[in-house]
């Protein structure tokens, strides 16, 4: 495939050392988030996560379930506990930068390709908000590999090529089994495809055509389990629409590459213009403007590289535009994975002499910046504490097992085998204290609860869960309370909580705070 090649400059950094890099940064990052966050997080995504594990299915109500069999698997090997889920975060980050280098190799970009991944390791995609492992973040080790997985299918011949088609098609599957969202990437493929001749030639081989087979085939059982219960997920993907614009939120998404992914895109551009006006003697802030605005433009009509790190920004826009979907932010961590190579490409074009030195800075950089993030990981978590964050303070853990002994002492050798209530914190049940503890959203008896494979819960001895947030501030009579004594009275259900609390303690947590959770049983013994 006739990609243009880029001199191989300076000579390639060993793989064990590129690797050993994006290794140390992602122990590093996965540190950070544990120690500085001391909660998963504030919406519940990663509980979410894993209720939707427990048992593995395939769907939900609200997502395609990939990234839930990802938790469930990695939760089948490490123990239940934040830590464990942090660094499930960042193997996935390990993971996508593994398949941006790949796509580097693919695109010939030489001594560039590592450098594509590493830099992203300075973005907020990659580094922070990779912390909360979610749809959304799981797409960040699937896009890459999908896109390089695309070129290996246009460049292998023979075995190797099909091969290469097999798995473009099983990732591409995977992409969308994680977020239906990515339908825009996979469509962000057709103009490259168009527009290069190397391209339009793999359309008229068998190649492609294995791919959409096995794509296919790999979709089929979640489809049938989507049309087998009133397309439940499509249905809570077609609510993000609504037919209408709003402007703010396009705007915010618009704006969102170089919000997410400043920090790299100026370390590169400004590190390497200070080099080149130092070789040239020209002005550095008249150099600096060049390589900042020529970093992102394509270099030809056929160029693949700019069109696919543009093409999933720009269709998620035209999108948004159009009405079909109201964007959210979010979305865009993926977007960028394609960025760092676009910018380093674009720049050794620009002004090839400066590139081995600019390298060699980020290189020595690369150390004192992690040991920075470290520090300040420590500064924050001391400030979280210190200032008595809620979010930090929050006894997830604590009240999770409290609960279930609870259950226990109140009903000695029955098992608990349900738990409704608030969703998805009503999850922190079987993630802290009872694995692979069924947990419904809302109500046992609700289209939604029924999902997630509840069944018959007159047999089966469950209990409603419903925070109720700080001591200092919590109220009686929630919605989630008043839903539960409802529900309880109408079936003959003692409707009386049990309020119990619970807080932080031990050498991170030295101004505690108790949190009260109300609790109703709901025993398969008692009948109406």
């Amino acid at each position: 495939m006739p990609i243009p090649a880029v001199p191989v400059f300076p000579a390639a950094a060993p793989a064990r050392r590129t690797l050993s890099r994006l290794i140390a940064a992602c122990l590093a990052w996965a540190a950070v988030t544990w120690l500085a966050r001391a909660n998963l997080d504030g919406y519940h995504d990663m509980l979410e996560n894993y209720a939707w594990s427990q048992p593995l299915r395939w769907g939900t109500h609200k997502h395609p379930p990939f990234f839930a069999w990802v938790v469930g698997l990695w939760f089948a090997v490490l123990p239940q506990n934040d830590l464990a889920y942090r660094l499930l975060s960042y193997t996935n980050v390990l993971v996508g930068l593994a398949g941006v280098w790949a796509l580097g190799r693919r695109l010939r970009l030489g001594a560039l390709a590592p450098w594509g991944a590493l830099l992203l390791l300075w973005s907020l995609p990659y580094t922070n908000l990779a912390g909360k492992f979610n749809a959304n973040s799981q797409l960040l080790s699937l896009w890459p590999w999908a896109a390089a997985l695309l070129l290996a299918s246009w460049q292998e011949r023979g075995w190797r090529g099909a091969w290469a088609s097999a798995w473009l098609g099983l990732v591409a599957a995977a992409c969308m089994l994680s977020k239906y969202y990515s339908g825009v990437f996979l469509a962000g493929f057709l103009l490259p495809i168009w527009l290069h001749a190397d391209g339009r030639r793999w359309l008229a081989t068998p190649r492609p055509y294995l791919t959409l087979a096995v794509f296919g085939l790999a979709l089929w059982p979640h489809l049938a389990w989507v049309a087998s219960h009133d397309w439940a997920p499509l249905g809570y993907a077609m609510d993000q629409g609504g037919g209408q614009v709003s402007w703010r939120y396009v705007a915010r998404f618009a704006l969102a590459p170089l919000f997410y992914w400043l920090p790299a895109w100026l370390a590169l551009c400004l590190t390497w213009a200070q080099v080149q006006a130092r070789q040239s003697g020209a002005p550095w802030a008249r150099t600096a403007a060049r390589l900042l605005l020529r970093s992102w433009l394509p270099q030809g009509r056929g160029d693949v590289l700019f069109w696919l790190a543009f093409m999933p920004w720009a269709l998620t826009l035209a999108f948004g535009m159009a009405g079909v979907v109201e964007l959210s932010t979010p979305w865009a961590l993926p977007i960028g994975y394609a960025f760092a190579l676009l910018w380093l490409r674009n720049l050794q074009k620009l002004a090839p002499a400066a590139a081995e030195m600019t390298l060699q800075r980020l290189a020595r950089a690369w150390w004192p910046v992690l040991a920075l993030v470290l520090a300040l990981g420590v500064v924050v978590a001391a400030a979280n504490a210190l200032r008595g964050a809620q979010s930090y303070y929050r006894p997830t853990q604590d009240a999770a097992r409290a609960i279930v002994q609870g259950w226990q002492q109140r009903h000695p050798g029955q098992r608990l085998e349900w738990v409704g209530g608030d969703w998805a914190e009503n999850a922190m049940l079987a993630f802290y204290a009872q694995p692979r503890l069924l947990t419904v959203p809302g109500l046992p008896d609700t289209e939604l609860a029924q999902l997630s494979g509840m069944g018959a819960w007159q047999r089966r001895n469950g209990l409603l869960l419903c925070p109720l947030g700080p001591v200092v501030a919590a109220q009686a009579g929630t919605d989630c309370q008043r839903q539960a004594q409802d529900w309880l009275a109408a079936r003959g259900q003692p409707a009386r909580p049990h309020v119990l609390q619970a807080e932080r303690q031990g050498w991170r947590f030295p101004r505690p705070q108790a949190w009260a959770y109300a609790v109703y049983d709901v025993d398969a013994s008692v009948r109406p």
